[in-house]
């Protein structure tokens, strides 16, 4: 077996600062056990074949310093590190120590309503949130940032519209789909087969995680994808930083058994944006 993953995902933690109503992460108050950020940086370095590291939350920049740390330490690995923000703790300052970097920013909008804001953030964060995304478009070049909008029954309206203002500012927009499993929030996701079922219809697609994915949870464990533990047979991790060299970590057969477990999944959650 030969499994070269050449996307790599951190999940810092799932503390969040904003109260969305699309999920119930920021419920979470703290991990029981932090990963050193020194074992994040030997993973990415030590995965020759890895072309993307995106970091990710809760809200990835509660943890400011840790995602500085492992920035400046990877910083002559050449990958693209994408931080996903809800915008917020995403300031000038920061920006400005990482400018330097080759880092992309995923900005989470997903409305442009000021009183629709209130609802789907729970916070009257909107106008910091757009300053900071100003910012980076003062700064940046145009290809290290995007905006990011999660659609549901709710926010059909407001996705479009958002899909509109970064159209017309030559911003890329992504969308990705409510999934009930993946976010557990108070959303409703869309009422079509393909997601209101616990299959995903072929039309999807296989999920593009197989053989691609490798995810670092917030006390270490390393697992394919994130929602690995979903599928049959594979709720343990197949590593953990600190215990195990990576490389043996990818050439397991428990991996091997996983990754095969994979290229025939069709759980719903092949729709979230960090397996396509």
């Amino acid at each position: 077996m030969n499994f070269a993953p050449t996307h790599m995902f951190y999940l810092t933690s799932l503390r969040c600062n904003e109260r969305c109503t699309k999920c119930s992460h920021w419920k979470v108050r703290e991990h029981p056990e932090m990963v050193d950020a020194e074992l994040v940086v030997d993973a990415v370095r030590s995965v020759t074949s890895a072309k993307e590291f995106c970091i990710v939350g809760g809200e990835a920049l509660v943890y400011r310093d840790r995602v500085l740390a492992i920035l400046r330490g990877i910083a002559d690995v050449p990958v693209r590190t994408t931080v996903v923000t809800n915008g917020v703790p995403c300031t000038s300052g920061f920006v400005d120590e990482v400018r330097s970097l080759n880092i992309h920013f995923v900005f989470s909008i997903d409305t442009l309503d000021a009183e629709r804001w209130r609802w789907v953030r729970g916070t009257n964060s909107m106008d910091k949130v757009f300053r900071n995304l100003e910012y980076i478009r003062s700064t940046l070049r145009p290809e290290q940032l995007s905006i990011q909008s999660v659609l549901a029954e709710e926010t059909r309206d407001d996705v479009a519209a958002v899909g509109r203002w970064c159209g017309e500012r030559g911003i890329y927009h992504s969308v990705q789909r409510y999934v009930q499993g993946g976010f557990d929030g108070s959303w409703t996701p869309l009422s079509t087969p393909a997601l209101s079922s616990r299959k995903v219809t072929d039309d999807v697609g296989p999920c593009m995680a197989a053989d691609r994915n490798l995810s670092i949870m917030p006390d270490g464990s390393v697992y394919t994808c994130f929602q690995q533990t979903l599928i049959p047979n594979s709720a343990k991790p197949i590593g953990k930083l600190g215990e195990r060299p990576v490389s043996e970590m990818l050439r397991s057969e428990y991996t091997e058994a996983v990754l095969r477990r994979m290229r025939s999944c069709a759980l719903p959650c092949k729709v979230l944006r960090c397996n396509q």
